[in-house]
C-alpha cells in the first residue's frame, strides 16, 4: 500500500506521532516529515497539533474515509493475488448445495484429496444464484445445483446435467400432515420455509429478474440460510419446507417427514463452469463427482 496512506492511518488511529512511529519502527522526525509532505501534496491540513498529540481536522476525517477505502481495496487484491497462486498449484473451489454435499459431492472431494493429500481447498455452500455469481465473477472454480433456465447472456457458463429429480414437501414428525396423504390444497394453508432463498441482491444472473410471487404477499414465510436450522424451524412451527426429493432419506435421519412429491416440477442437477477455462484440477473433480453420481444410480 501507499507509504504515505500507512503513515497517515497510523497517526490518526493512535492520535500521537510518538507511537505510530513505534507502530512503523522508523523515527518520530521521520514520521513527521513524511505527514507535512502528506498535507503539502494534498494542500490541506490534515492534522491539528496538540499538546499531547494529534487530531484530525475536517480535512483528516475526509482523508481517513479515503485512506480506509484504500487499505480495504490493497488487502483485497493481495488476498486475489494469493488465492491465484495457490489455485496455480491445485487449490479448487467449489461451491453446492448441503444435500448434494451430501449424496454424493462429499465423497468426490474426499476422493480427490486422498489423491492431492497436499492441495487446498475452499467449499462453499449456497443457492443457485449466489453461487453463479461467484463463479461468472471468479470466485470458485464450478458449482453443482439446479439448471437455472432464465440466465443472462452475460453469465457464460456452462452446464453438465448429471440427473433430475422432483420438487418434494417436508414437514417434522408432530405436523399435521406427517400421517396424512397431503395434496396441493392442504399444503397451502401452513407456513412456507424456503431454504437458502434467492436474494434480490444475485438476480443479475437472469435474464428478467427475480419473479414475482404475489400469492406469497398473504402467506407466512420462513426464510433460512441453513438447512439444519430449517430443520430446527420445522420443529419449532408447522411450516412446511418444498426441497428436493433426492434428499428424502438424509432429511429423515433428521427428522423431518416427506409428506408430498410433486411430479409435474421437475429440475435438471448438474455441474456449472466457467466457459472457457479448463484446468486438469477441476476436470479430476469432476470427473470424480460424474463416478459418483454413476455409483448411486
Amino acid at each position: 500500500m501507499n507509504k504515505s496512506l500507512k503513515y497517515f492511518l497510523a497517526v490518526a488511529k493512535h492520535g500521537n506521532i510518538k507511537r505510530a512511529a513505534d507502530e512503523l519502527y522508523i523515527s518520530q522526525p521521520s514520521l513527521t516529515s513524511a505527514i507535512k509532505k502528506l498535507e503539502a501534496e494534498m494542500g490541506a491540513q490534515l492534522f491539528t497539533r496538540l499538546s499531547k498529540g494529534v487530531e484530525l481536522t475536517a480535512y483528516g476525517i475526509i482523508f481517513r474515509d479515503f485512506a480506509q477505502d484504500q487499505q480495504e481495496h490493497y488487502f483485497s487484491l493481495k488476498h486475489q493475488f494469493q488465492d491465484m497462486q495457490k489455485r496455480q498449484f491445485g487449490k479448487i473451489k467449489i461451491g453446492t448445495g448441503e444435500v448434494w454435499w451430501e449424496r454424493f459431492v462429499k465423497q468426490a472431494v474426499k476422493e480427490y484429496q486422498s489423491k492431492s493429500p497436499a492441495s487446498s481447498f475452499h467449499l462453499e455452500f449456497g443457492n443457485n444464484l449466489s453461487l453463479l455469481n461467484h463463479l461468472t465473477n471468479g470466485d470458485i472454480d464450478l458449482f453443482i445445483g439446479h439448471e437455472v433456465l432464465d440466465l443472462s447472456p452475460d453469465c457464460r457458463v456452462s452446464f453438465q446435467p448429471l440427473f433430475q429429480d422432483f420438487e418434494a414437501t417436508y414437514v417434522s414428525r408432530h405436523h399435521p400432515l406427517a400421517t396424512v396423504r397431503a395434496t396441493p390444497e392442504t399444503i397451502e394453508h401452513y407456513p412456507l420455509l424456503r431454504v437458502t432463498p434467492n436474494h434480490p441482491r444475485h438476480q443479475s444472473v437472469l435474464a428478467n429478474g427475480l419473479p414475482h410471487d404475489e400469492l406469497l404477499e398473504e402467506r407466512i414465510v420462513y426464510d433460512v440460510d441453513s438447512v439444519l436450522a430449517s430443520i430446527d424451524m420445522l420443529n419449532m412451527t408447522h411450516a412446511v419446507m418444498p426441497y428436493s426429493h433426492r434428499a428424502e432419506h438424509w432429511l429423515s435421519d433428521l427428522g423431518l417427514v416427506c409428506c408430498y412429491i410433486d411430479r409435474q416440477i421437475v429440475g435438471n442437477i448438474g455441474i456449472y463452469t466457467k466457459l472457457g477455462e479448463s484446468k486438469s484440477s477441476v476436470n479430476e473433480l469432476i470427473h470424480l463427482i460424474n463416478q459418483n453420481v454413476e455409483n448411486l444410480k
